[in-house]
């Protein structure tokens, strides 16, 4: 069986043959352009005949019903995106108003029974005050 090779072509050639389709691409772009103008003109000739308006002659190829559960359920499952995002925001900030007001608090246990334990001898000592109060008035007295 003999093979038949197609002949090499030069780089020119290759170049000639790009050119060519290039130009054929245009001229099939634009007439493409042409023919849509043309069908979207005579499309709009027969809904000025008609009763219904553009938009819902298109309105009518889309599936509202299924477009509006479809929003729907996008809009639910932000809200529900975003109510987690603000629980674990919440849990956060309460997490580090915890870490951060824990020394000031465990601080003010501290000096509240400071306090206590000064207000405990204060009230001793006034205690031995009027005790001996009493017992210099009661010499005075007697001498």
């Amino acid at each position: 069986m003999q093979e038949t090779q197609a002949p090499l072509l030069s780089l020119d050639e290759v170049r000639a043959s790009v050119r060519r389709l290039r130009r054929r691409g245009k001229r099939l772009v634009g007439q493409l352009r042409h023919d849509a103008r043309r069908l979207v003109e005579r499309s709009g000739r027969m809904v000025e005949r008609s009763s219904k308006p553009v938009v819902d002659q298109v309105l009518a190829l889309v599936d509202v019903g299924k477009l509006r559960e479809d929003v729907q359920e996008r809009a639910e499952r932000a809200v529900k995106d975003l109510n987690a995002r603000r629980a674990r925001l919440l849990a956060a900030v309460q997490g580090q108003l915890e870490r951060l007001t824990e020394p000031v608090v465990k601080e003010l246990r501290t000096a509240s029974r400071q306090v206590e334990e000064l207000k405990r001898r204060v009230g001793q000592v006034e205690r031995r005050l009027e005790t001996l109060a009493k017992d210099k008035h009661g010499r005075h007295r007697a001498a």
